[in-house]
């Protein structure tokens, strides 16, 4: 009877189906300062420097991650520091030698012990130059570390310092070859110094981007937003003080028209000085003029403060 009720439409209906959950709306995609930070590297191996200067600088180029392990770990640090120092000194004295041998290879009217003198003391100047830069902006860095960085503890401030000017040394010394090719092939003063000026700034700014990684690596993944304002104060000490410094050392190339000089009267600034050799570059001038001269030697005018480097 109930079948038959059923058959006949009589019967209770068919229960309801449940309606189905709607779709969830498409999420926007985040920007990209809300992207996510990418997970931390896994830790490896601290670093183990073998014997032999050529060996540990091979070793620098090819196991950055295990330095900066060793950095994170606190490990050895005064070591490191220590090996650092060593190569950024030779790399240094390398491409020094070089810039200072300008004059030697253009065979310039430069006296023969003026030349070699520039090369013996530009070879020091360069260490020298690099070295009080980092002792200039060592203070700076190191109480910024503690506000918008990773919280360092000097020595490791020290150490990832001394890294970065070791990197910076052996891009810079890998560049001597270019140097001396155009020293070389290329007579025009004013172009050589811009060539030195961006190799310079070439090797710097990959020393740095070390230093980027490092400070990077050794801090939290929840604070590394932070770490802009760090890498560009640093960048920006960094160019400033070294280039003011460089002017305060010079010469490093050597004027021919001057003589052998041990340093130069503080005369004019490194931005003239560069302003006046991009001009001459691109007037294709052959020599920039010559500095106008006083009785006592004295030169004055834009055009002879901005010469010499």
């Amino acid at each position: 009877m109930a079948d038959n009720d059923h058959l006949s439409g009589q019967g209770p209906p068919p229960p309801e189906r449940a309606p189905e959950p709607p779709e969830p709306p498409p999420v926007a995609p985040a920007w990209p300062s809300e992207a996510p930070e990418e997970p931390e590297a896994p830790p490896c191996e601290p670093a183990e420097f073998p014997a032999g200067f050529w060996r540990r600088v091979d070793y620098m180029l090819h196991h950055p991650e295990a330095i900066l392990e060793s950095l994170r770990r606190d490990l050895d640090l005064w070591g490191m520091a220590k090996i650092f120092f060593v190569i950024a000194l030779a790399m240094f004295a390398i491409y020094g030698a070089v810039m200072g041998g300008t004059n030697l290879l253009q065979a310039s009217a430069l006296a023969t012990s003026g030349k070699f003198l520039l090369i013996l003391t530009s070879a020091i100047k360069v260490p020298v130059l690099f070295l009080l830069t980092l002792i200039i902006v060592l203070p700076p860095v190191y109480v910024a570390n503690t506000f918008v960085g990773p919280r360092l503890a000097f020595p490791q401030v020290v150490t990832v310092l001394l890294a970065t000017v070791a990197i910076t040394g052996i891009v810079l010394a890998s560049t001597a070859t270019v140097a001396f090719f155009f020293s070389l092939t290329n007579r025009s003063y004013d172009f050589i110094k811009l060539l030195h000026v961006f190799l310079f700034a070439y090797s710097a700014l990959v020393g740095l981007r070390f230093f980027q990684k490092c400070i990077r690596a050794a801090t939290p993944v929840a604070k590394r937003r932070r770490l802009k304002l760090l890498f560009v104060g640093t960048l920006v000490l960094y160019a400033f003080v070294g280039m003011n410094l460089a002017w305060v050392l010079r010469p490093f190339i050597g004027n021919p028209d001057r003589g052998f000089e041990l340093f130069r009267e503080r005369r004019g600034s490194f931005y003239e000085s560069v302003w006046h050799s991009t001009r001459a570059v691109f007037r294709g001038d052959k020599e920039a003029p010559a500095p106008e001269e006083d009785e006592g030697g004295d030169s004055s005018g834009p055009e002879s403060s901005g010469r010499g480097f």
